[in-house]
């Protein structure tokens, strides 16, 4: 691996990855901190707002709140939207809103910058997984073959000017990997029109963090790929997103061998390329693709990725149990070897 750093995977690592952290500062006994638990975009959301006026802070993450559910109506796939819309018309140029070309456009970019482990157009072959099934159900290989013939992102034409979309026939768009993500860069983008300077956002572990938490960074733990008890990692991050992918978050077991959610769209199978994978960026719209993205992809290509790219680190855990740390971490990891 290039200028990677490669370490055993030891429990109980503390990782302190200092980020784009502001100047700590005293906190003023006048600051107050509030906090609300959800449900959206079928997953945990938490927001933390911190400032002088709660009344304040409670509209912020009010309105905060209502911003991802409206982007959870544009891009959601199991309900009628904007986007099924556009799948239930595949074969035709379809209008769609301005919003939605956009990301669509984003997310076929990273199917390219990706080699397409990343892939949107990977919805019509990822519905035939179904790990809440009992009892478990594996695709049929023949079935899995056919639906990847509708897959490939340079298959999908994006009018930007005019904001139409042409799938071709049986096409199908998810955006499951990169609208969580958005949704709390648009989250957090409320929260600061509100006057917001302190705030966390947290959707099912897509984290974007602004500012400070009284003073200090906000501090958050990664837990260890096959030990959900123990932390292998706490990030220190202020003005800057995390996000971490596992095959530990969904999976099944049949005979013996295990299959996990993070499906490959090459092979239409679960990826084998790593256990885990976290990003650092600055929006979390990108570091949600690149997480998935980088369990597909694997240690040597996904790292390589990294290091070509600005503002983005990753820790990437192999399937060996070996960790890989991106140039931008080095001086900040420290590991042992068990």
């Amino acid at each position: 691996m290039t200028d990677a750093l490669r370490s055993r995977l030891s429990l109980g690592i503390t990782v302190a990855l200092s980020l784009a952290i502001c100047g700590s500062s005293q906190a003023s006994p006048s600051l107050v901190e509030r906090q609300r638990d959800l449900g959206v975009m079928g997953t945990s959301l938490r927001i933390v707002a911190i400032g002088e006026d709660g009344a304040v802070l409670d509209r912020a993450i009010e309105a905060a709140i209502t911003e991802i559910r409206r982007v959870e109506d544009l891009m959601t796939d199991w309900r009628p939207s904007p986007l099924t819309a556009l799948n239930d018309q595949a074969g035709e140029p379809v209008a769609v809103p301005h919003e939605l070309a956009a990301i669509i456009g984003r997310s076929l970019a990273l199917c390219r910058l990706t080699g397409g482990a990343f892939d949107p157009t990977f919805a019509a072959a990822g519905v035939l997984w179904n790990f809440k099934a009992a009892p478990p159900h594996i695709p049929d290989a023949a079935a899995i073959r056919a639906a990847l013939e509708r897959v490939g992102g340079d298959r999908v034409t994006v009018d930007a000017a005019h904001d139409r979309v042409h799938l071709l026939k049986g096409m199908k768009l998810g955006l499951g990997g990169i609208a969580k993500g958005y949704g709390v860069d648009r989250a957090m983008a409320v929260l600061q029109q509100h006057g917001v300077k302190d705030a966390l956002v947290d959707a099912g572990g897509d984290m974007k963090a602004l500012g400070t938490r009284h003073g200090a960074p906000w501090e958050v733990a990664i837990k260890h790929p096959r030990d959900r008890d123990h932390a292998m990692a706490v990030l220190r991050l202020s003005n800057s997103c995390v996000v971490t992918s596992g095959d530990y978050e969904r999976f099944v077991e049949v005979d013996g061998k295990r299959y996990h959610h993070i499906l490959d769209p090459r092979t239409g199978y679960p990826a084998t390329g790593a256990m885990s994978a976290t990003v650092v960026a600055q929006n979390a719209e990108l570091a949600d693709a690149l997480a998935t993205s980088l369990c597909v992809m694997g240690p040597a290509d996904g790292m390589a990725l990294v290091e070509r790219q600005k503002r983005v680190e990753a820790i990437i855990v192999g399937m060996d149990g070996v960790v890989y740390v991106s140039t931008g971490l080095q001086d900040a990891v420290s590991a042992t070897a068990p």
